[in-house]
């Protein structure tokens, strides 16, 4: 498992926002998470996949699709919790 980031927030449509971790000025775009990548929580529970990337190399965003067996009400735990891509 790689850390993807930290949630920042829930968006629209059962989504989530992560700030993106291990990021330095040397990084390039294919150290950049991929479209479709399973992300999953530190207990390896599954919880979407990575839909976007939004920003700049240096700082980026992942926007994540949440699956449907995550219920809204579940998605404020993860608020301020870093997830992972496998």
């Amino acid at each position: 498992m790689k850390r993807l980031g930290t949630v920042v927030q829930i968006v629209a449509h059962n989504g989530l926002l992560v700030r993106g971790d291990n990021i330095g000025p040397d990084t390039s775009l294919k150290d950049l998470p991929r479209i479709n990548l399973l992300v999953v929580d530190k207990s390896v529970r599954r919880i979407g996949k990575v839909n976007g990337v939004i920003g700049s190399v240096v700082s980026p965003y992942i926007s994540i699709k949440v699956t449907g067996d995550v219920s809204a009400s579940d998605l404020r735990k993860y608020l301020n919790e870093k997830l992972y891509v496998k």
